[in-house]
C-alpha cells in the first residue's frame, strides 16, 4: 500500500471494460519541496508523477467530484504498467486507487455520504450533508 499527495494535473479520463465496469483515471503529480535554511526560500526537488485508476465505485464519484488541479491524497496498490507504442514497450507507473480524497491543507470540501447502492449519488440508501471545511 502507498499513500501519494499531489494534485491531479491531467483531465479524468473514462472508460467501460467488457464486463460493464467503469474505470476512471488521471495523472497525479506530487512535488518535494523543502525550505533552505540557509537562503529562508523554498526549493524545489524530486518530482514523482503516476497514474491513477479508479474502478467502480470510486470511479464513479471520483469523476463527479475531480477536476484537473484539484489537490487530493491517493492510497492504493503500486504496480507497473506496460505498454506499446511505435514499437518501443513503455513502462508507466499506476496507482490501483483505493480511497482518494481532497487534501484539507489546500482545499475545503462538502461531503455527501452515498447509500450503499449508490454509486452516482442519485439512487440508493439516505443520505446525510457532511460540511468538511
Amino acid at each position: 500500500m502507498l499513500t501519494v499527495v499531489g494534485n491531479v494535473c491531467s483531465d479524468l479520463t473514462r472508460r467501460t471494460v467488457a464486463n460493464g465496469d467503469e474505470v476512471v483515471s488521471f495523472w497525479l503529480r506530487s512535488n518535494e519541496r523543502r525550505f533552505d535554511r540557509e537562503t529562508a526560500r523554498w526549493r524545489d526537488g524530486r518530482t514523482l508523477a503516476v497514474r491513477v485508476t479508479c474502478w467502480r465505485r470510486l470511479a464513479a464519484t471520483v469523476r463527479t467530484s475531480l477536476a484537473k488541479g484539484d489537490p487530493v491524497i491517493v492510497n492504493g496498490r503500486l504496480h507497473t504498467s506496460t505498454y506499446e507504442a511505435e514499437g518501443t514497450v513503455r513502462a508507466v507507473p499506476e496507482l490501483e486507487a483505493l480511497a482518494i480524497g481532497p487534501n484539507l491543507s489546500w482545499c475545503t470540501a462538502s461531503v455527501t455520504r452515498l447509500g450503499r447502492n449508490n454509486a452516482d449519488g442519485t439512487a440508493g440508501g439516505e443520505r446525510k450533508e457532511v460540511s468538511a471545511a
